[in-house]
């Protein structure tokens, strides 16, 4: 390990657990064997229910010591302890846990979730009528989980959801009421690098520029709130895409605190489903987890952690240190 370079500290997050036991399965086995530290759960998924089956075995597991990936509690330098669970709070995919109580404005014809640019278009046009129909459904996400025995160590969203300015404006209210102490701040570095530079991906530099704005918005904001972050996040632009290239510019740019990177891994199988079930489930992803998970499990991530000096943290330790700071 080089001792010139300063140690830093990352998060390896994943989203979507309980999407589907394919994904669900793929998660629990980036834990178990491969460098995940943290995830979070969409409670109203069909496949809620199962993996935080799975989630309370994973956890038994491993404060027996008896999981597999000795490299992950290496990296980590610290004995067992909690892995990370949150809520990923999703308006976009699916039905919502609240009924006929949600707004039909806010939902297509079958009465599903419309989708990240569904959800936009619709808050445009209605602005903040809908706000407090959002934030019970919102509450009643959060309310599933901790009514299944767990207390949410951080607060993110499907699609990157809580970027729009009448659903962030509502996540002070949420931490507050339910005491989750950290959220997901995704306003990313390098994103010119990533996206054009290495890829020469136009539309999604695009796409990757809106989101920086409003994530900028939601920074303030937290920052305001006091509501403790990440110093840093990537992921933004690339899910389900992260590989070790990729990984080595991520770190390349972070900095001092702690870092998250967000990922999408998922479980290989030879017939891949991404068609819509009567609860509007699919898996855009669905081809392209299994590399993600690849990596998560590979020596070479393993290696280049070593070689940058990072260790792996937790997204609970920013409670505890009180970290709001954003990297410049």
């Amino acid at each position: 390990m080089d001792r010139q370079t300063p140690c830093r500290s990352v998060v390896l997050h994943a989203d979507d657990l309980g999407m589907n036991d394919r994904v669900s399965a793929g998660i629990i086995r980036g834990f178990s064997e491969g460098l995940l530290t943290s995830a979070s759960v969409l409670t109203n998924a069909p496949g809620c229910a199962w993996a935080l089956t799975q989630w309370k075995d994973l956890q038994a597991r491993l404060l027996q010591d008896a999981l597999p990936s000795r490299d992950a509690r290496r990296l980590a330098g610290d004995s067992p302890r909690p892995f990370d669970l949150g809520i990923h709070l999703n308006l976009t995919q699916g039905r919502p846990l609240t009924g006929e109580r949600y707004p039909a404005l806010l939902l297509d014809r079958n009465g599903l979730f419309p989708g990240i640019f569904g959800l936009a278009l619709r808050i445009m046009q209605t602005g903040s009528r809908y706000r407090q129909a959002i934030e019970e459904e919102m509450c009643a996400q959060i309310e599933r989980l901790l009514d299944s025995g767990f207390s949410p160590t951080h607060l993110n969203a499907h699609q990157y959801a809580d970027i729009l300015p009448v659903v962030a404006a509502l996540i002070p209210r949420l931490v507050q009421r339910y005491d989750i102490p950290v959220v997901r701040v995704p306003w990313e570095r390098r994103l010119t690098e990533t996206t054009l530079m290495r890829r020469f991906q136009p539309a999604n530099w695009c796409l990757a520029q809106v989101k920086r704005i409003f994530a900028f918005r939601h920074l303030l904001a937290m920052r305001r709130h006091g509501v403790a972050h990440p110093a840093c996040f990537f992921g933004t632009s690339h899910a389900g895409r992260i590989d070790l290239d990729l990984m080595r510019v991520y770190l390349g740019a972070a900095g001092e605190g702690i870092t998250e990177i967000g990922m999408h891994p998922g479980a290989f199988g030879r017939a891949i489903e991404v068609s819509r079930d009567a609860d509007g489930w699919h898996d855009p992803l669905a081809e392209l987890r299994g590399g993600e998970l690849s990596l998560l499990t590979s020596p070479e991530l393993v290696q280049l952690l070593e070689t940058q000096n990072v260790r792996l943290a937790r997204l609970s330790d920013l409670a505890a240190c009180g970290n709001t700071r954003a990297a410049a």
